[in-house]
């Protein structure tokens, strides 16, 4: 699995899931915090989606925290104050490039959760859908009459 689609798994879905993760990783490895998790600014760059350049929108909050698991490096970073998701998202990640058994079997629950995601978002997409207006012109009315 791809650290961009694992990343966006574990941060956008149940964090319980995220908690379950590191502390199974916790229970049989040695979790050695490099970076123990702290706060910082980062320039968030954007795109102009008119003239397609890049610019910086400004300064966004993260938490960043960086361990290593059985010699391998773990990064986890995400918007806002949060450090025990850094953490657990370090954790999980060092697991993953360790190459650690377990990390094999979590591929269906976040296959799972990644389902879940889809549906929730589709589900308020339908809501917004729902609430969208519909305006027409007097040109375009005068065409219907």
């Amino acid at each position: 699995m791809k650290k961009s689609r694992l990343s966006k798994i574990l941060i956008e879905g149940n964090p319980n899931l995220l908690k379950k993760f590191s502390a199974q990783v916790e229970e049989t490895h040695t979790v050695k915090v490099n970076r123990s998790p702290s706060t910082g600014l980062v320039m968030m760059k954007t795109r102009d989606s008119v003239s397609r350049q890049p610019f910086y929108m400004g300064e966004v909050l993260i938490t960043d925290c960086t361990v290593e698991v059985h010699g391998s490096q773990g990064l986890g970073v995400l918007m806002g104050e949060e450090p025990e998701r850094a953490y657990s998202l370090a954790v999980v990640d060092a697991a993953f490039n360790a190459k650690l058994p377990i990390a094999g079997l979590w591929l269906h629950e976040l296959e799972e959760e990644e389902r879940n995601i889809a549906k929730l978002k589709q589900k308020e997409m339908s809501k917004l859908a729902r609430s969208q207006v519909s305006f027409d012109t007097m040109e375009d009315y005068n065409d219907k009459s």
